[in-house]
């Protein structure tokens, strides 16, 4: 990636880890009226980039967490969503109808909603109760990220009294140094992979707990999505289910291998993806350095590394094959 990208998205995730004082003063208020359950509604890479808050919930705290596509939450209103939940919602437009849809249902329930959109006066951040924006050109996704995560551990600290507060705001403070570090790292690698894999013409995604939301996201919002390249997110927990019937020895496999709980149905996919196919991508986060980042807390931290890696994996691959990232067919341009 050029210098000048890596500055800006430097920049940016810097811009998410400033929000940390309204966000603790958000969640203050939101808190004081109390929160009975969690649910996280969007849709694609909005609803996606959610995934790994669901894991920080669930392995912290036993409050519910549901997660839900916009369209399916508003077709169920479930009986569980009332005036004591919270909803955190996100379109980076802030005109995804059905995301719009759902805050104006919650407002109507009475819970609380917090929303995150790229321009503050979008009809979403018009329809929530808090809103947080990150209009950029680099690291829109990333800087998200930081800001939901600081939420994420501000309710467990309400909530459970969670001893690791401090110590995780710490690491995050370290998040634009080590995640440009990554980019650096990953340069000439996602050089080789764009060049080897160009004319590719179907690609599985595995990935699991955490990291299961950058496995759907890089099979449907990059390569299907922004390159128009057949592929299909795979649970790695799911792939002796079906999947793995369809691997050969030129079956295209992208595993992603956090460092969470979860790692070892990653491990279990590596072994049997080795022995059956020639052409296994191993992201592993394990593999790169994370100065600030204690080991305890770098499975937290593995979605971020993996979106900064398959960031530059995804610029090279767009440029060699002369299709960029903003390119659309349907998205944007026709009724549907």
């Amino acid at each position: 990636m050029k210098t000048e990208k890596i500055a800006l998205y430097e920049e940016m995730i810097q811009k998410g880890i400033d929000q940390r004082t309204e966000i603790e003063k958000t969640v203050d208020k939101v808190m004081q009226k109390g929160v009975e359950n969690l649910y996280l509604v969007g849709c694609g890479g909005s609803l996606a980039v959610m995934s790994p808050l669901k894991y920080i919930i669930e392995t912290n705290s036993n409050i519910p967490v549901y997660i839900y596509n916009s369209s399916e939450f508003l077709a169920l209103k479930p009986c569980g969503f009332t005036a004591n939940s919270l909803m955190i919602t996100s379109s980076y437009t802030g005109t995804t109808e059905e995301t719009v849809a759902s805050a104006k249902y919650s407002r109507e329930v009475g819970a609380t909603v917090i929303g995150f959109t790229g321009e503050a006066d979008s009809p979403l951040a018009q329809a929530v109760d808090y809103v947080f924006t990150n209009k950029a050109e680099e690291g829109v996704t990333d800087s998200k990220m930081v800001m939901l995560y600081q939420i994420m551990f501000n309710i467990l600290k309400h909530q459970e009294d969670f001893q690791d507060y401090d110590a995780l705001m710490d690491s995050i403070s370290n998040l634009p140094a080590v995640l440009t570090g990554v980019k650096h790292q990953v340069e000439e690698r996602a050089e080789k992979f764009a060049e080897e894999y160009q004319d590719a013409d179907f690609f599985m995604v595995l990935g699991s707990g955490p990291c299961w939301g950058m496995a759907y996201t890089y099979a449907t919002c990059i390569l299907q999505e922004m390159q128009w390249i057949n592929a299909q997110p795979v649970h790695a927990g799911e792939y002796f289910h079906g999947s793995f019937e369809i691997v050969r020895e030129d079956t295209n496999i992208i595993l992603f291998k956090g460092e969470d709980r979860t790692r070892g149905l990653s491990e279990r996919a590596e072994e049997f993806s080795r022995k059956y196919s020639n052409n296994l991508i191993i992201v592993d986060t394990k593999e790169f350095d994370l100065p600030g980042i204690p080991e305890k807390y770098r499975g937290y931290f593995s979605p971020l590394v993996l979106s900064s890696v398959m960031d530059v994996y995804s610029k090279k691959l767009a440029d060699v094959r002369d299709h960029p990232l903003s390119t659309r067919k349907y998205m944007g341009k026709v009724a549907y």
